[in-house]
């Protein structure tokens, strides 16, 4: 069995599996509950968190109009299919606080540490960073 692993979000199995288990959804919520996670826990952000954080956080860019080029296609349908829905301005924040913990204190972000592919990471999450700070920031 291969397992797919490659510099980006979504080139991950488990990743992957969130963004189907996303698509699959109805609302925000498992974006929310994500989100919260990777903010609330305690502690060095484990890989499974880290992933899921990732994922959540590059859909809510997508919701705020601030989609990656990479989202997959299940999560393009599944944002459309979520026009109106309203995004609590609280998860703007909450969101990029995520985001940065991944980055700078987590499994994934120590795996990356020992990969040559570490600067092209970097420069994925800090995209993902810059598109939430824009769709958070933009008018609704």
């Amino acid at each position: 069995m291969a397992i797919a692993w490659g510099a980006g979000i979504f080139p991950d199995d488990l990743a992957s599996d969130f963004a189907a288990e996303i698509a699959r959804s109805e609302g925000i919520d498992i974006v929310c509950r994500a989100l919260d996670r990777a903010e609330q826990v305690r502690g060095h952000l484990l890989y499974e968190s880290a992933v899921y954080a990732l994922i959540a956080a590059e859909v809510l860019a997508a919701l705020g109009g601030r989609p990656t080029a990479a989202l997959p296609r299940e999560l393009e349908e599944w944002v459309a299919g979520q026009s109106g829905q309203a995004i609590p301005r609280a998860l703007w924040s909450t969101s990029r606080l995520a985001i940065e913990r991944v980055k700078e204190d987590s499994e994934i972000a120590e795996l990356w540490a020992r990969s040559s592919e570490l600067d092209r990471w970097i420069a994925k999450v800090d995209d993902l960073l810059d598109r939430l700070t824009q769709a958070g920031t933009s008018p609704a």
